[in-house]
């Protein structure tokens, strides 16, 4: 097993002083054959004491765990001295108590997983496996480096679901038994963590190539009970039945196969996990899934908010949701439908997305039947081609027109609503004397 190491990293490593290692992902990437990223490395003394070469810069990211970022030559490393933590009872992610230690065994239990603690000698070019991670990264296995590796540290249990999938590494049975166990510990941890770790999962596939990893990552999170403490809301989806003849699965298991089909772009994974979201409130109390895309939208806003996502985010999420639904027959006047598009401009590539997504998680439904042509895209296209006005800034007549006009007020951002759907709906009307014409017609105050 050989670790590819480009001869300036090597160089300044080497320079840092003895007994420095590259360790962790950078490692465990290398060994597998996977992009690496990221140059962890650690060692016996703190970041101060390294014989950092010329033009080098370092930044203490956290002082208390002794954590430092070097830049060398426009690359990026993180270095870390040796240290044994300790933890109080729960799973907070953060220990109560920091040792630093010359001792590299020390260092290697307090880790996460034994495959992420095989250290590099750069100096020797060999590796160091006190906790025989090597023997793992071979089998693909993930296995805690301590019987404690969860009850220490919640935020462990996300890691282990997502490094399975965007590894492909099976789960050791003690260590996935152990994670069940201490599922609890993830209430422990903040929006924050658990917001960048579902992140994560939901692209999991994206990270090294394989295929499916975030629908394995969410069924993970199912199989490992965490999804209660992660968004119990879905949770609760779990197990919920849908009419035979629109759906092969439940509500939680359709969700992921719409993850599964959605494409990596931004907020329609997260979109896919939440569109149906609100069945099960809908089921409980009303008896149906009626209305659901409000319900969904209305919960995934929630849901959103206490994960901590940014607004902009959170709003599309919540269209998507919301949307997913509309004119889900094609019957919608054609109208209509083309307000609709004007109006969602912005997202009908990544609605199309979604429900092209859903409609092949109903597990009834064929890829050649979804691929077809949406009707949302047919709409748009013929608006282009109009020269439909889909911004009002578009329109042949402005705000400062109508107030010339003599309107005031609320009055003006009505009129120019309905000049400007007039105009989508008929793109011809788009001219100066019509639109005069029409705002005469129209309220003033």
């Amino acid at each position: 097993m050989k670790i590819e190491l480009d001869k300036k990293s090597a160089e300044f490593i080497c320079g840092l002083g003895e007994n420095v290692y590259v360790v962790g992902g950078y490692v465990r990437n290398s060994l597998c054959g996977y992009k690496t990223t990221d140059i962890d490395i650690a060692g016996p003394v703190p970041a101060l004491a390294l014989n950092l070469p010329p033009h080098t810069s370092m930044t203490m990211v956290n002082h208390r765990m002794g954590t430092a970022q070097l830049i060398n030559d426009g690359v990026k490393y993180e270095y870390t001295p040796f240290r044994v933590e300790v933890y109080n009872e729960g799973g907070a992610h953060t220990p109560s108590q920091v040792y630093f230690t010359t001792d590299l065994n020390a260092d290697a239990m307090r880790r996460d997983f034994c495959c992420n603690a095989v250290y590099y000698d750069v100096r020797k070019d060999e590796l160091v496996d006190p906790l025989n991670g090597l023997r793992d990264i071979e089998q693909k296995i993930l296995r805690g480096c301590n019987k404690r590796v969860f009850e220490s540290d919640g935020l462990r249990l996300l890691r282990l679901a997502r490094l399975a999938a965007e590894l492909g590494f099976k789960i050791n049975g003690e260590t996935g038994a152990s994670a069940k166990a201490n599922s609890a510990k993830l209430a422990d941890i903040t929006s924050e963590r658990k917001r960048t770790e579902l992140d994560k999962i939901l692209h999991a596939d994206t990270v090294n190539g394989i295929a499916n990893a975030q629908y394995r990552g969410l069924r993970l999170l199912k199989q490992l009970d965490l999804w209660k403490y992660l968004i119990p809301e879905l949770a609760d989806c779990d197990g919920i039945a849908q009419p035979e003849q629109y759906h092969k699965y439940d509500v939680m298991e359709h969700s992921f196969q719409c993850v599964r089909y959605a494409p990596p772009v931004h907020n329609v994974r997260l979109a896919a996990l939440l569109h149906d979201v609100g069945k099960a409130y809908c089921l409980k109390n009303f008896g149906n899934f009626h209305g659901h895309e409000k319900c969904s939208g209305v919960a995934a806003r929630i849901i959103l908010n206490r994960l901590r996502y940014p607004n902009d985010v959170i709003n599309q999420v919540v269209r998507l949701c919301s949307l997913h639904m509309y004119d889900m027959r094609g019957e919608t006047r054609e109208a209509k439908a083309r307000v609709f598009v004007a109006k969602n401009y912005d997202i009908i590539d990544k609605l199309v997305a979604l429900i092209r997504a859903d409609r092949l998680a109903t597990g009834v439904m064929t890829k050649e039947e979804t691929d077809k042509p949406h009707r949302f895209e047919t709409i748009r296209a013929q608006m282009l081609s109009d020269g439909a006005p889909i911004l009002k800034k578009s329109l042949k007549i402005s705000g400062k027109d109508l107030i010339d006009m003599g309107f005031e007020g609320e009055a003006i951002s009505a009129a120019l609503e309905e000049l400007w759907r007039d105009c989508v709906i008929n793109p011809k009307n788009n001219t100066p004397e019509h639109l005069f014409k029409m705002a005469e017609k129209l309220p003033k105050r």
